[in-house]
């Protein structure tokens, strides 16, 4: 897998996020030619990439806070948002962290 640039890497996921959601807008829309087309979505594979390597490192860094003395992560299910996909009780999740 081909590691992104520097210059990404400083990118916040919600950079990356949000620069990929307007590279989406554009490829929709059809305005584009062929060849820009084809740019905006390699940048979109790009910023895809980058904010999955950042989830899993949060998700790795999740699981080490939350490790027990035995060294097993202790596992809670989360109510989520059918409609939005945002978490239904954060301050339920907040106090399990903790």
């Amino acid at each position: 897998m081909e590691k992104p640039k520097k210059s990404e890497t400083k990118k916040t996921f919600e950079d990356a996020l949000a620069e990929l959601e307007e590279i989406a807008e554009k490829l929709e829309d059809g305005t584009l030619g062929l060849d820009d087309s084809i740019k905006e979505f390699e940048k979109g594979i790009k910023l895809a990439r980058l904010c999955q390597e950042k989830l899993e490192e949060a998700e790795r860094k999740i699981e080490i806070l939350q490790k027990g003395e035995n060294g097993e992560v202790a596992s809670k299910k989360v109510a989520v948002k059918k409609d939005t996909g945002e978490i239904d009780d954060e301050e339920e999740l907040q106090g399990s962290l903790i």
